[in-house]
C-alpha cells in the first residue's frame, strides 16, 4: 500500500506541476489562447470581461485533461504498465463532478479561497482513495 500511495503522490504532483506550468504560461499572456486557439485546449481560456460559470467550467475541463493524462501515464510507467486507464478515467470524471460542485458552491457564496482549499484537499485525499480502489494494480494494494 505504501508503494501505491507513493505512486499516486508522484503521479499527482506530475499532473499538478504540468497544470501549474500551463497556468503560468496563460498568466504571462492571458490572450495567448485567443491568439493560438489550439493552446486553449491545454491552458483553458480567461475571460477578461467576465463570463458565466459554465464557460469557466469548460475552461477548467480544458486546462485539466492533459495534466490528468500525464498523471495516468506517470502511474502507468511507475507500475510497469499495470495502471488501469478506465480507473483513471473514472477518477477524472469524479474530479470534474467535484469541481462542478465547488463551482456551484462558489456561486452560492462560498469564498474562492475556501473553494480552492477544499477542492485541493478533496482532490488529493479523495483522489488517493479512488486511485487505490480502481487505478492502482491490485498486487500493489495488497
Amino acid at each position: 500500500m505504501k508503494k501505491s500511495l507513493l505512486t499516486y503522490t508522484a503521479s499527482f504532483f506530475v499532473g499538478f506541476f504540468i497544470w501549474f506550468g500551463l497556468a503560468v504560461i496563460e498568466a504571462v499572456n492571458p490572450f495567448l489562447p485567443w491568439q493560438y486557439p489550439i493552446l486553449g485546449l491545454f491552458t483553458g481560456w480567461s475571460y477578461p470581461g467576465g463570463a458565466p460559470a459554465e464557460l469557466h467550467f469548460l475552461s477548467h475541463v480544458a486546462e485539466t485533461w492533459f495534466p490528468f493524462l500525464a498523471a495516468y501515464l506517470t502511474a502507468n510507467l511507475l507500475t510497469k504498465r499495470q495502471a488501469r486507464f478506465f480507473g483513471a478515467l473514472v477518477l477524472y470524471v469524479v474530479f470534474l463532478v467535484w469541481s462542478l460542485g465547488l463551482l456551484v458552491l462558489a456561486e452560492l457564496g462560498l469564498s474562492i479561497n475556501t473553494a480552492f482549499i477544499v477542492g485541493f484537499l478533496g482532490t488529493m485525499f479523495g483522489g488517493a482513495f479512488i486511485y487505490l480502489k480502481i487505478v492502482s494494480p491490485k498486487h500493489l494494494v495488497d
